[in-house]
């Protein structure tokens, strides 16, 4: 329940969320000029979530290590 309350765990679920409707929306408008951005914004933004939802997960490992 602690990751809940890590600040890199909600905002990785935040982009990935995102990112997810921004590849979605591009794939749905596919050959209209800005599909392509939104393709690769969303896939920038999941990227990003994975570093911050991994970060947050490896920090609690550690806090768990150290406290018992």
């Amino acid at each position: 329940m602690n990751k809940f309350f890590d600040l890199r765990f909600v905002i990785g679920t935040f982009f990935l969320v995102l990112g997810l409707m921004l590849v979605i929306y591009g794939l749905a408008v596919l050959g209209q000029s800005h599909s392509d951005v939104n393709i690769i914004c969303g896939i920038i933004f999941i990227i990003f979530s994975a570093f911050m939802i991994v970060f947050s997960l490896k920090k609690n490992d550690k806090s768990k290590e150290l406290h018992g």
